[in-house]
């Protein structure tokens, strides 16, 4: 055991998950963020925060992909171990096959002037989402790709000394 209480061989670890942009996969999300907060060594309340706010990036990067008229996407999260905490990579894609049809109807979308209002809304939802999120972790920032309207999140959750 390390000096953090918890075995030498997860130091440095990169768990890798990819999950289809589904809302059904939500929970997957959630269990491996607890488990890997788990083995991680930490306390439950700062499992529970992990997995509150890896479930809120989930949930924000299908919405982005949504809101930018793709139909299929992928959800990929990268758990990070070191000795201080564990970092955590949302990132939503978009797959290459769905990108044409995508592009049509997103210029379809375009034209309706009430759903431009109603993508406004809730990208201001989605804003507000993301900066709450930041409440469950101790570092956590986001970006939209202008390109896909794919998502960018990155978690940090340190453990108490």
């Amino acid at each position: 055991m390390t000096a953090a209480g918890y075995p030498p061989s997860v130091m440095g670890h990169v768990t890798e998950l990819r999950l289809p942009a589904e809302r059904e996969y939500a929970v997957v999300a959630k269990r491996t963020a607890a488990a890997v907060g788990s083995v991680a060594g930490f306390d439950m309340d700062a499992v529970d925060d992990l997995t509150i706010a890896v479930s809120q990036a989930f949930d924000n990067a299908i919405s982005c992909l949504e809101r930018s008229g793709y139909l299929t996407g992928q959800v990929r999260m990268a758990f990070k171990q070191s000795q201080r905490g564990v970092e955590i990579n949302v990132r939503s894609t978009v797959n290459r096959e769905a990108e044409l049809a995508a592009r049509v109807q997103r210029e379809a979308m375009l034209v309706q002037a009430a759903a431009e209002q109603q993508r406004e809304e809730e990208a201001a939802a989605v804003d507000l989402a993301l900066r709450l999120m930041g409440l469950f972790v101790d570092r956590s920032s986001y970006r939209v790709d202008e390109r896909t309207g794919g998502l960018q999140v990155r978690l940090t959750k340190y453990r108490v000394a």
